[in-house]
């Protein structure tokens, strides 16, 4: 059983601009492909920024009203608009509009961590690169939500054959596995009360849970079993009474 990571949902066919690209083709190639940003790569193939519709809109500072505004596959399709953003536009380049700071992602990162790092960063995707910063993939927040869309059935199969029988050593028999909407019902009985505890906490971990009702039962309450021999620490003060004596 492993958490899923970010390589795991991310795009691995990313489309990307180069530094020189000009505008007119960044804006090309963000219509053909129906996405709202893309990379920008250097020369080595090294992420250097990334162009989003926010940024195709700064040619346009200061000309139109922010209230007036939509998104950017609105105004550039109107027809009376694109004769002038192509002569506005014809020296642009893809590295003269770009967002040089980029956030990005490490492909074994986790998926709530990217979550988390998504919000924090107020960005709708990441790039995913790897040591040399090279563009491995990109991930966007419809990815990240992959894991919640699990059904039910696989949600259950996991739970019985990853947590219960693999990871456990659990006859999968003996456990009652119920999944609704991602909600889990645990029923059955185990050896030690300890196991159960192990095997609800598993079962919290597996991608699209939501929650989980516990109704696992156990033989043998090992939490307030005293094992023999065990250490017992003197009472303040015992062992120097005992020196003295």
């Amino acid at each position: 059983m492993r958490k899923l990571r970010i390589d795991d949902v991310m795009t691995r066919t990313v489309v990307f601009v180069q530094e020189d690209t000009p505008f007119k083709d960044v804006v090309r190639s963000m219509l053909e492909h129906r996405v709202s940003g893309v990379p920008v790569l250097d020369a080595e193939e090294r992420l250097v920024g990334i162009v989003t519709e926010a940024d195709l809109l700064t040619i346009e500072e200061g000309k139109v009203e922010p209230k007036h505004r939509r998104s950017f596959l609105e105004w550039v399709l109107q027809p009376s608009r694109l004769a002038e953003i192509e002569r506005e536009a014809a020296d642009v380049r893809a590295e003269d509009i770009m967002t040089p700071s980029v956030v990005t992602a490490r492909p074994e990162m986790k998926i709530p961590e990217a979550a988390k790092l998504m919000l924090d960063a107020q960005v709708k995707r990441l790039p995913v690169i790897d040591e040399e910063g090279k563009v491995l993939g990109i991930v966007s927040r419809r990815d990240l939500l992959q894991p919640f869309l699990r059904t039910d059935e696989e949600i259950a199969h996991e739970i019985r054959e990853d947590v219960v029988f693999r990871t456990m050593w659990i006859d999968p028999d003996t456990i009652g596995v119920e999944v609704e909407r991602g909600l889990v019902r645990l029923r059955g009985t185990v050896e030690r009360k300890s196991l159960a505890e192990i095997l609800v906490e598993l079962v919290h971990r597996v991608e699209g849970v939501v929650g989980v009702e516990d109704e696992i039962g156990y033989r043998r309450d090992d939490r307030k079993v005293r094992p023999q021999g065990a250490f017992s620490a003197p009472r303040w003060g015992e062992n120097w009474a005992r020196r003295g004596a």
